[in-house]
């Protein structure tokens, strides 16, 4: 039984990998069809993706605490959610 839930959590973690890859890769082409790649704004955006993806590497190669892991994914969650629908509507007002 302990080698079944090894394997569902391994079948959900490569699930989780392959969105997060498709994710990058789709961000990544609407960056390349809507700007420029000598644009400074493209430019910006192709660093930060990477940055993202290296961070993502980074931080899957290290042993750290589940727990403190998903509270801080959490947090940027919520401020993602905040940044992303409330301030936009406050300062629209």
């Amino acid at each position: 039984m302990d080698n079944r839930d090894t394997q569902s959590d391994l079948d959900k973690a490569w699930e989780h990998y392959e969105k997060i890859r498709d994710s990058l890769n789709g961000l990544y082409e609407i960056l390349n069809m809507n700007l420029d790649d000598g644009n400074i704004f493209y430019q910006c955006a192709v660093d930060n993706l990477e940055i993202l993806k290296e961070t993502i590497i980074d931080l899957l190669k290290k042993d750290y605490n589940p727990t403190e892991i998903k509270i801080k994914l959490r947090e940027l969650e919520f401020d993602m959610k905040k940044t992303l629908f409330f301030e936009k509507k406050e300062n629209q007002k």
